[in-house]
């Protein structure tokens, strides 16, 4: 990462639910300027959701939608390029410069270094960055503690880390099954490792997206172990999904809230008890300080 970059990342408790939208989408534009699902955030996407043979409509109807954008501060708007060399590419449109940052697919030890370079020689510095931790090497413990001491450096310029949840049940030759969280599938474990590895070094997380789009409860229940799980953002691609997890979110917060704040009191007794557990000072800060940010966002 550049040392010309001294801006910091967009916050990772400005994300909740974060909606992607196809670039070959017809109404593109008006999708960008004017937030029709009231989103917090939202992705203009080039990869998965576009097909190789429409690339190029993809790009140029990015190109046309960001001519005459305006921003405003009520959502972040990211891009996800199909890779290096597409993000190198838009770089170079007009009005890049408004766009929040971009969502780095495919990024692992192969990739990484692809984009550092992409990154470093770009004339813009502000941007922020959420890569997609999706491939093979997810599965590799050590391949993901050797990505993660790499990625010390970006760090102050890291939204946060994205998990590519459906590339990474295709590399198990398996799919989401109705009635199914994620929390029900081998991807779990996974999910364990990536907090723990990532974590403890200050790097956020953010829950990987429900495709189920007519089975709301089940969605619920995921959102409420994405919660439990100390995920508190995670990607949408069903608009009518994002009242879900946004009012999980803000349910969350109105049950927590006071835990969190009791915990900071520079008053509070070492161990208390409230809403019926058992808290301490030491032992519950971090937890504290993570969701009195997510609080600020939803009061």
């Amino acid at each position: 990462m550049s040392d010309a970059m001294n801006d910091q990342a967009t916050s990772y408790f400005d994300l909740g639910a974060t909606l992607y939208t196809p670039c070959t989408h017809g109404k593109l534009s008006s999708l960008l300027q004017d937030n029709t699902f009231s989103a917090r955030s939202m992705v203009l996407c080039l990869e998965d959701s576009v097909r190789e043979d429409e690339l190029e409509l993809a790009l140029n109807n990015l190109k046309i939608s960001l001519q005459n954008f305006q921003p405003d501060i009520k959502v972040k708007r990211f891009i996800r390029p199909r890779n290096p060399l597409v993000l190198a590419e838009i770089l170079n449109y007009d009005n890049i410069d408004k766009i929040d940052g971009f969502v780095l697919p495919k990024f692992d030890l192969h990739t990484i270094d692809l984009y550092k370079k992409v990154i470093d020689e770009q004339e813009h510095s502000s941007f922020s960055y959420m890569p997609i931790l999706e491939t093979a090497q997810v599965f590799d413990k050590e391949a993901m503690i050797h990505l993660r001491q790499k990625l010390i450096h970006w760090k102050s310029h890291i939204s946060c880390l994205r998990i590519g949840g459906n590339d990474l049940m295709n590399l198990l030759g398996i799919k989401r099954m109705k009635g199914m969280t994620t929390y029900d599938t081998p991807l779990r474990s996974i999910l364990d490792q990536l907090i723990i590895i990532f974590r403890t070094e200050g790097f956020e997380l953010s829950a990987p997206v429900f495709d189920m789009l007519d089975d709301v409860e089940t969605l619920k229940k995921e959102v409420t172990m994405d919660l439990a799980y100390g995920f508190y953002a995670k990607t949408a691609i069903y608009p009518a999904h994002i009242q879900v997890i946004e009012q999980a979110f803000s349910q969350f917060i109105q049950n927590h809230a006071v835990q969190a704040d009791s915990v900071l009191d520079d008053n509070a007794s070492a161990v208390f008890k409230i809403n019926g557990q058992m808290m301490e000072q030491t032992c519950h800060k971090t937890w504290a300080l993570r969701t009195q940010q997510l609080s600020k966002r939803y009061n």
